[in-house]
């Protein structure tokens, strides 16, 4: 086996590498000059290594050099890693001179994590998806409501990235389908029954709220406040110990229904599709609301970008969210 030390590397390439990282290693070696033809002038007991004459410690700045170029090779014996030790010892060499200066692992991204205020359900590939998507299936009830809303929602947007396919039920929880009226008043009022007699007025007074909404609610931020307050309804009622069996809990309560809602702006209370927000000219949103709404929803080329639009139109007042909604056939 050839050896490489400072007689044997005479651009000095190995040493480079060894000191890279290390610029207290790299300046007290910076000066020292190998003459290559005094090795054939050394004895073997100059060297640490005396049968392969390598690693010559019969100088300070010669067995500096040899400890750098020691590391790393591989079947050396213990008796070379005890010369060179006694070498460094005799010469004081400090030995924090070969010490790397630890790096810091990098920080994982916070948008590896489904939660990423909590950091928490971390996916970053396929697996990742299928791993979290059980997860929240067992384990999502100890979340709360807008933080299983919220997981569901990008581990969707992670399966579609990944090209997976996950179950209707995280869809459910993601809060991407239609409420169906009906059902959700059907579950207030049942539970209406099942509460004790401090808290049926609760549910009642849900329930009627409920009724006076689109048959169909599709507004993800009315979703899921309505799904925070049956769950702080449920828990200060006792009901929440019957989740999954008797009783769906509060995201299953109001995302009742297998319908995607797909993208769209609610104005008012009612969910207008992006296809129909699209399908109206600019001048239509300038004459009803006035060219300042355009010029907001506008790209840097002027030109209308509809998405954009639609998370101006909902920042708007109620009144003019409805005087809008009436213009809308």
């Amino acid at each position: 086996m050839f050896v490489v030390d400072q007689f044997s590397d005479p651009v000095m390439a190995h040493l480079v590498r060894r000191v890279a990282d290390r610029p207290k290693l790299a300046a007290a070696i910076g000066d020292i000059d190998v003459d290559p033809d005094e090795r054939a002038a050394l004895p073997d007991t100059a060297f640490a290594w005396p049968e392969k004459r390598a690693f010559p410690v019969h100088s300070r700045e010669h067995a500096m050099l040899s400890c750098a170029y020691r590391e790393g090779v591989a079947d050396v014996p213990a008796y070379v890693d005890r010369a060179l030790k006694e070498a460094c010892e005799v010469y004081r060499i400090d030995e924090g001179l070969y010490t790397r200066p630890k790096v810091a692992a990098a920080p994982i991204p916070a948008d590896d994590y489904l939660l990423p205020d909590i950091r928490r359900l971390r996916v970053v590939d396929a697996e990742g998806v299928k791993v979290a998507e059980e997860r929240l299936r067992n384990e999502g009830q100890k979340l709360s409501v807008p933080h299983r809303a919220l997981a569901s929602r990008r581990l969707v947007e992670k399966a579609a990235f990944f090209g997976v396919n996950v179950r209707p039920e995280i869809h459910k929880m993601a809060g991407m389908v239609v409420t169906s009226r009906q059902p959700l008043v059907d579950w207030l009022e049942a539970r209406r029954e099942a509460a004790p007699i401090e808290h049926k007025d609760g549910y009642q007074k849900l329930a009627n709220t409920v009724k006076h909404m689109p048959t169909e609610l599709r507004d993800r931020t009315a979703q899921v406040k309505l799904a925070e307050a049956i769950e702080e309804l449920d828990a200060l009622a006792g009901l929440d110990r019957f989740y999954g069996k008797k009783l769906p809990d509060p995201l299953m309560t109001v995302f009742n229904t297998a319908k995607v809602a797909g993208a769209g702006v609610t104005l008012a209370g009612r969910f207008v599709p992006m296809d129909r927000v699209a399908s109206y000219p600019t001048t239509f949103y300038s004459d009803v609301l006035g060219p300042d709404i355009v010029r907001e929803a506008s790209d840097s080329s002027g030109q209308m970008d509809h998405h954009r639009l639609a998370a101006v139109l909902e920042t708007l007042p109620v009144d003019m969210q409805r005087m809008l909604s009436s213009q809308m056939r």
